[in-house]
C-alpha cells in the first residue's frame, strides 16, 4: 500500500513539474458606453494543453449604469480556446464560452464563440484581444437574444502570465 501511495505521489509530482509553463493566470478589464456605461473586471486562470488548445475560466464583476439604475453583476465564464492559426508570436484564436451572471434582480447567460488575436510577448507573457461574441445572450427581462458582433460588454483586451 505504501509503495502504491509513493508511486502516485511521484507520478503527480512528475506531472506537475512537466506542466511548469502550461498553467496561466491573467485577466481582462473593459470600459465602454453603448446604451449604458459598462465597466468589467475579470481575472482568468486556466491550463494550456498545447499552443493550440487551452481551457480555463474567468470570474469577475461587471458594473452597468444607465443613468437611473446601477447594477453589479457577478460573472463566471468557463472557456475552451482553440488556435486556428499561429506562427512564432501571433495567434488567431476561437474561444467557446458559456458565461453566467448573477445579481439580486437579474440572471444573465451567454453562449457562443469569441474570435480573438493573441501576441506572445515572451516565454511567459501574452496579450490578447477578444473581438466580440457570436452566439446568444439571455437575460431575465429580455429572454434569449442573438449576440452578433462587438460591443462594450463582449470586447476586451487581456494579459496572461504562463508559469
Amino acid at each position: 500500500m505504501k509503495k502504491a501511495f509513493v508511486f502516485v505521489l511521484l507520478s503527480l509530482a512528475t506531472f506537475l513539474a512537466s506542466a511548469q509553463k502550461t498553467w496561466f493566470v491573467g485577466g481582462t478589464a473593459s470600459i465602454g458606453y453603448l446604451n449604458n456605461f459598462t465597466f468589467a473586471v475579470e481575472p482568468q486562470f486556466g491550463y494550456e494543453f498545447s499552443d493550440r488548445f487551452a481551457m480555463g475560466t474567468g470570474i469577475g464583476l461587471t458594473l452597468m449604469d444607465d443613468g437611473y439604475y446601477t447594477s453589479v453583476i457577478g460573472i463566471a465564464e468557463p472557456f475552451l480556446r482553440f488556435c486556428v492559426w499561429h506562427n512564432e508570436r501571433f495567434f488567431v484564436d476561437l474561444k467557446t464560452t458559456a458565461g453566467f451572471g448573477f445579481t439580486d434582480e437579474l440572471i444573465l447567460c451567454q453562449v457562443g464563440v469569441r474570435p480573438g488575436l493573441r501576441f506572445r510577448i515572451n516565454d511567459h507573457w501574452d496579450i490578447s484581444a477578444d473581438l466580440g461574441l457570436f452566439g446568444a445572450r439571455y437575460s431575465y427581462s429580455d429572454g434569449w437574444r442573438p449576440e452578433l458582433g462587438i460591443n462594450a460588454v463582449n470586447a476586451a483586451v487581456w494579459f496572461a502570465y504562463r508559469f
